[in-house]
């Protein structure tokens, strides 16, 4: 019975750091899901607003500033992630975009939807030939995904066009020519 005793105490305050760690993890999540929400409601109120509105850069770059210090205290926030590229998506700053969500695959390697997201930023920066291999990836993952396959037509038509394009413009004779007195 003595034995019994010296267990409970030991048992007692193992159980007490579990609960407060499981306490403290989970108002941890709770924290992060507020400031996921705060910055989405920012990026709301900012996106119906003209794009040259300084409120409007000013709403958005809030919802980056804390998106960002959620994404410093917990790296691994997919859902942080996501949200903050569609906050540079707004801002039309491609190149953060674009990191952001290669950021996000490395975290969430088998998710097709965070490559064909990152294809249509690719699209949006005018880079197609990034895009394609992109979405192959994502065929590669779920070879039934439907947005894949609808985009990466998508895509191939603009490359095709862009090509049509620049095969009919012939630059005039004196260009590239050096200019001589």
């Amino acid at each position: 019975m003595k034995s019994i005793f010296k267990v409970i105490p030991h048992f007692v305050s193992v159980m007490v750091l579990t609960v407060a760690s499981t306490a403290t993890a989970s108002t941890d999540q709770n924290t992060e899901a507020a400031r996921i929400m705060e910055a989405m409601k920012l990026y709301a109120q900012a996106t119906p607003m003209d794009q040259f509105d300084t409120r409007r850069a000013e709403l958005l770059s809030q919802s980056e500033s804390i998106l960002l210090d959620v994404i410093v205290k917990n790296p691994a926030s997919l859902d942080a992630h996501r949200k903050l590229m569609g906050v540079y998506l707004q801002m039309r700053d491609y190149l953060k975009a674009i990191q952001t969500m290669q950021n996000a695959i490395t975290l969430s390697p088998e998710d097709p939807k965070l490559f064909i997201a990152l294809a249509i930023l690719y699209d949006h920066s005018g880079a197609y030939e990034y895009a394609i291999p992109i979405l192959d990836e994502a065929l590669a993952l779920d070879p039934n995904q439907q947005l894949a396959k609808e985009y990466k037509a998508s895509i191939q038509q603009k490359i095709k066009m862009q090509n049509i394009a620049m095969e009919s413009s012939n630059p005039p004779p004196e260009m590239g020519k050096p200019h001589s007195k």
